[in-house]
C-alpha cells in the first residue's frame, strides 16, 4: 500500500455543481474504487482547487490507471469534463512525510497546504526526511495520525486524521515550545502557510471513500 495525493483545478463557477456530484456518488463506481486496490479517498476543495488523498494498492498511478480503465469511471469522467479543468488531468504530489502516531476515538480527516521558497525546497525536505525525535513526539501527543506531506515543486500539501478534530489538534502543537522552535527553524523556508486572517490555508472535505 502506497499513500498518494493529487490535485485537480475546477472551472470557475463549478464548485457548488462539483460538491453535489460527490455527495451521493453511484454504487458501482464506489465498488470499481475498491476494486482498483483505492481505499480511505477523500477529496477536499478550497475554491476552485482540489486536492484528494488516497490509499493505493500497488501505487497511485497503478491504482487510478486500472480505475480509469472501467466503464463505469470513464462515464463518470466524462461526465466531469464540463467541471474539472485541464480534461480532468491528475496533478500528482511526491510524499516527502509521514508520521503515524497515536490517536483513538473520533477523529477529523483535514488538509492544509503550504508554499516554499523555490531556491530552498532540497532543505524543506532534508528537514522533513530528518525530523527533529522531539518534534515527532509534540505531533503524536497532539493527536495527529496518519500525517503526511506531499509536495510537487514548491507547493505542499498535508493530510491527517486528527483527534478528536484538526482546530484543537492545531491549537495543541501550537502551544509547544519545540513548534514554536521548529517553526522559527523554517522562516525563509515557507513563504506562505497562513490566509489573510491568519488561518493555515485549508481545505473543505467534499467525499469520502473508506
Amino acid at each position: 500500500m502506497n499513500r498518494a495525493c493529487f490535485g485537480l483545478r475546477l472551472y470557475p463557477g463549478t464548485e457548488t455543481e462539483y460538491d453535489r456530484r460527490h455527495a451521493d456518488i453511484r454504487p458501482e463506481l464506489k465498488t470499481a474504487i475498491r476494486e482498483a486496490g483505492i481505499r480511505n479517498l477523500s477529496a477536499f476543495r478550497r475554491g476552485t482547487d482540489v486536492w484528494q488523498y488516497a490509499e493505493c494498492d500497488p501505487d497511485g498511478t497503478t491504482a487510478f490507471a486500472k480505475l480509469g480503465a472501467t466503464d463505469v469511471s470513464a462515464k463518470w469522467d466524462d461526465s466531469l469534463r464540463p467541471i474539472v479543468a485541464a480534461d480532468g488531468e491528475r496533478i500528482w504530489f511526491q510524499e516527502i512525510f509521514h508520521a503515524n502516531g497515536g490517536g483513538a476515538g473520533p477523529f477529523e480527516r483535514g488538509l492544509f497546504t503550504l508554499v516554499v521558497h523555490p531556491d530552498r525546497i532540497a532543505e524543506y525536505d532534508d528537514r522533513h526526511a530528518h525530523p527533529w525525535p522531539e518534534m515527532m513526539r509534540a505531533l503524536n501527543d497532539s493527536g495527529f495520525h496518519n500525517y503526511t506531506g506531499f509536495r510537487r515543486g514548491s507547493h505542499v500539501v498535508y493530510y491527517g486524521e486528527f483527534y478528536p478534530d484538526m482546530a484543537r489538534v492545531v491549537a495543541a502543537i501550537g502551544a509547544t515550545d519545540v513548534n514554536r522552535r521548529w517553526n522559527v527553524s523554517f522562516e525563509g523556508i515557507i513563504t506562505t502557510i497562513t490566509d489573510a486572517s491568519g488561518k493555515l490555508v485549508t481545505g473543505r472535505e467534499v467525499f469520502h471513500l473508506d
